[in-house]
């Protein structure tokens, strides 16, 4: 039986939580301005769990999975979704770009000498690109915030050292 990775579809109440699982490496993706058809053709073609939050609003076709969360805050979305999908095991922080959700890569300096600031090119080895946008990112203060974040949400985020 062939398995694929799990990715998400949330509808649009829930872009925090879709934040979220893009920071801790999960490919997810926000219902924003779409149509329930859209989103059921999307969520059927790419096998993708709807997360919902309203059980009288669903759609129930054949082909979807659909999870329901009940908590109202991100912190508890995400411990009901790792109970479901066991997501701690399956994350990969920051490997996703956080605007439009698509893998990172690793590049060297010379590759976003003009796109990065002056002193974080003095002060940083590793540099990542956005396969789709470009942009770049390093481990700065950002990511350590989210990191942190994300640790007192439960989750334990291994950081290394970006120089």
């Amino acid at each position: 039986m062939e398995t694929f990775p799990i990715r998400f579809i949330t509808d649009p109440g829930l872009f925090p939580l879709c934040r979220a699982l893009r920071m801790l490496g999960f490919d997810a993706l926000n219902r924003s301005n779409l149509k329930s058809s859209d989103v059921i053709e999307i969520a059927i073609e790419e096998r993708r769990v709807w997360i919902r939050t309203n059980p009288e609003e669903l759609n129930l076709q054949y082909g979807i999975r659909y999870f329901l969360v009940s908590s109202w805050e991100v912190p508890g979305q995400l411990e009901e979704l790792d109970r479901q999908f066991s997501l701690k095991f399956l994350a990969d922080p920051f490997s996703r770009c956080l605007k439009d959700n698509a893998l990172l890569r690793l590049v060297p300096r010379e590759v976003v000498l003009n796109r990065a600031p002056e002193n974080i090119l003095k002060s940083h080895d590793r540099f990542y690109e956005c396969l789709v946008c470009g942009r770049v990112y390093w481990q700065g203060s950002h990511l350590k915030r989210m990191a942190k974040r994300l640790a007192e949400w439960g989750w334990i985020i291994k950081m290394t050292n970006g120089k």
